[in-house]
């Protein structure tokens, strides 16, 4: 802890010292031309680096031993008159004119003869074999690296001591610049074969580095062999493993982005000086959540009998809520005041955050493929708006204002259902299970909690038999939902509602839709979350009081309109007749978008709904309160003057 007390003070220290001298930087969201040099500097500057230093086989002695001719040779891309006019031009290889040669020894002639050939001719069988294999076959050892060496010289060398070192280089410098206390940014290359080494020299240097390197050093591995999207972070992650040490302290880089455009190189510049500090951020949080949530248990462990079931019983357990849920609530009161004390007295936590703070004053033009940021951010940003499924359905939550359902149309007809075989079934969970098809749609809960409220007898002292549901629609075309909520007052704006995409919907207030709340019902005490019961159904596991009664009305309620359609004899019925007997009987009459099916063999009536998630809180509060101004909202005489003449 205390080298990293050190570390984060050292960096903010220069963070709030070098302010006076960064230069201006352009605004680039105002289209400016962004300044990647200017850019770079101020970064290694908040960051109070003092030195960058630049490992690659660029910077190697060039020799030229011919060694693309020499595989050109070995590999048999030359046909025999390439060979024969190469002789010509070095006769004292005979060999190479003779097609039952060895290669070994036709190669062993060449390399000894190369050593005195005139550039002259040298370059003359390098056109010899350019014009076999085209321009890209052979050509200097390490070419490709020339622009993004140029370009990193131009972007760092003038802000700060900047130093180039081969491989062998810089192992021999190496113990004086680890010992000499300066902060440093040091940049590898990854295939060093040209010195001789392997092509993943800078990777085993890094992975060295990482144990023996002062808290303020940092590393990056520039490669060509990722490109500078997700490939650098998969190529992190994959040597994060290998390495077994503090992946916090390097990142992949392409060299893409200094060969190709210098634009985005600062902002992986950025992440390599910052990974430390965030590194610290979640160990500071880590530290301070992991011993407050023990005390939390324990002051938990401690509340006596009386008060605890005073807190688990009453109001909370009429209202259905769940007696752990009610303990998690009281464990996170004890825990939130004292995790964040336990942060606000963290020295680390502080001078890491305004490191953070420091070099985020720093604009970068937008990531050139935000998209995996994007998800992996509105993964967890998803969580903050909805609940999963999984443990509403498991414990059987009871129903909710915020409730999301999705709704899908059967593959059968009520009068068809009882004639395929096919389309009843049990599954692995017992559930009654139905062939559904077509698109599925959304739509969320809009009702006053207390009228949802099942009461001790099973039923809700409102009689209360349909409620109100809102559809969840995909916005404009070129409109994208960020913020909950939204302006206008027929509508609220929901985020991060699609898992896959991230993408969000609007509420449709004004295009509301009735269903019966026993459709609902179903979907709270069935196994699978969908609105289907038997009336041979057993009561499920984790069933609250209040809604184990619920739970025999509609069992009794199931078995009541099944016969009523037994009796009704709907299978000798012509045209529609079975459809509008069972809509009438499941109360679906006035809900077109909701499917009902009545089961005779099953004993069983099923809807073509189920619940998917639930919005949390404060967003469907809020959701409630918009409900309600539209409820209420004033209604004017239109204008005299038309709005086209206006």
């Amino acid at each position: 802890m205390l080298m990293h007390e050190e570390s984060a003070a050292k960096d903010v220290a220069a963070a709030r010292g070098g302010l006076s001298h960064i230069p201006a930087q352009a605004d680039v969201e105002a289209g400016s031309v962004f300044d990647a040099k200017a850019a770079s500097h101020q970064l290694l500057e908040l960051a109070a680096v003092e030195r960058v230093i630049c490992v690659d086989d660029w910077y190697a002695e060039k020799e030229d031993n011919g060694e693309g001719v020499l595989t050109a040779l070995a590999e048999g891309s030359l046909l025999a008159s390439d060979r024969e006019k190469i002789a010509e031009i070095i006769p004292d290889v005979a060999l190479l004119s003779d097609p039952a040669a060895p290669m070994e020894l036709v190669l062993d002639e060449v390399r000894d003869a190369w050593a005195s050939l005139e550039s002259s001719k040298r370059d003359a069988v390098r056109q010899i074999v350019d014009d076999r294999l085209g321009p890209e076959g052979i050509g200097s050892p390490g070419e490709e690296d020339e622009p993004a060496a140029a370009c990193l010289r131009g972007l760092l060398a003038d802000s700060r001591e900047f130093l180039t070192f081969s491989l062998s280089d810089w192992r021999k410098q190496r113990t004086a610049l680890l010992a000499d206390g300066k902060s440093t940014l040091i940049l590898f290359d990854r295939d060093f074969s040209r010195e001789g080494a392997s092509q993943t020299a800078g990777e085993e240097e890094i992975s060295a580095l990482l144990h023996d390197a002062p808290e303020s050093w940092r590393i990056g591995l520039l490669t060509h062999t990722v490109s500078p999207d997700d490939a650098e972070v998969e190529a992190w992650r994959t040597l994060s493993q290998q390495f077994e040490a503090d992946s916090s302290r390097f990142l992949v880089i392409a060299k893409g982005r200094l060969s190709v455009t210098a634009d985005g190189f600062p902002r992986m510049l950025k992440l390599t000086l910052l990974a430390p500090a965030l590194e610290r951020l979640q160990d500071g949080l880590a530290q301070a959540v992991s011993g407050t949530w023990a005390d939390a248990i324990e002051k938990v462990g401690l509340i006596n009998p009386y008060t605890l079931e005073a807190a688990l019983n009453g109001d909370r357990l009429t209202d259905g809520t769940w007696g752990p849920e009610t303990l998690l609530r009281i464990a996170t009161a004890f825990t939130q005041d004292s995790v964040r004390a336990k942060l606000r007295a963290d020295r680390t936590v502080h001078m890491s955050s305004e490191l953070v703070t420091s070099l985020s004053r720093v604009k970068l033009p937008s990531a050139s493929n935000p998209d995996r940021v994007r998800q992996e951010l509105a993964d967890i940003e998803r969580l903050e708006y909805f609940e999963s499924a999984d443990h509403l359905t498991e414990l059987h939550f009871p129903l909710e204002v915020g409730d999301v359902f999705a709704f899908q149309k059967f593959g059968v007809k009520p009068h068809q259902f009882e004639k395929r075989r096919n389309a009843r079934g049990r599954g692995e969970n017992g559930a009654w299970e139905l062939q559904r098809s077509g698109a599925v749609h959304h739509m969320i809960l809009l009702a006053q909690p207390c009228d949802l409220a099942v009461r001790a007898d099973g039923k809700r002292g409102n009689g209360l038999e349909f409620v109100r549901l809102a559809p969840l629609k995909s916005p404009a075309k070129g409109r994208s939902i960020t913020q909950p909520g939204g302006g206008v007052a027929t509508s609220f704006d929901l985020p991060f509602f699609f898992e896959e995409s991230g993408g969000g919907v609007e509420v449709k207030l004004s295009q509301q839709h009735y269903v019966p709340l026993t459709a609902l019902d179903m979907c709270i005490l069935s196994a699978s979350g969908e609105g289907s019961m038997s009336a041979e159904q057993e009561m499920p596991h984790h069933v609250l009081p209040n809604w184990q009664e619920r739970f025999e009305i509609l069992r009794e309620w199931v078995t009541k309109q099944v016969e009523a359609y037994r009796l009704m004899e709907p299978h000798g019925m012509t045209g529609r007749a079975a459809d509008q007997v069972t809509a009438a009987l499941t109360g679906t009459v006035a809900s077109p978008r909701l499917d009902a099916l009545i089961s005779l063999s099953q004993s069983a009536i099923a809807y073509g709904i189920k619940r998917v998630g639930r919005l949390r809180e404060p967003y469907r509060s809020a959701l409630l309160s918009r409900m309600a101004q539209r409820d209420s909202r004033d209604a004017f005489d239109p204008s005299l003057i038309d709005k086209t003449n206006a």
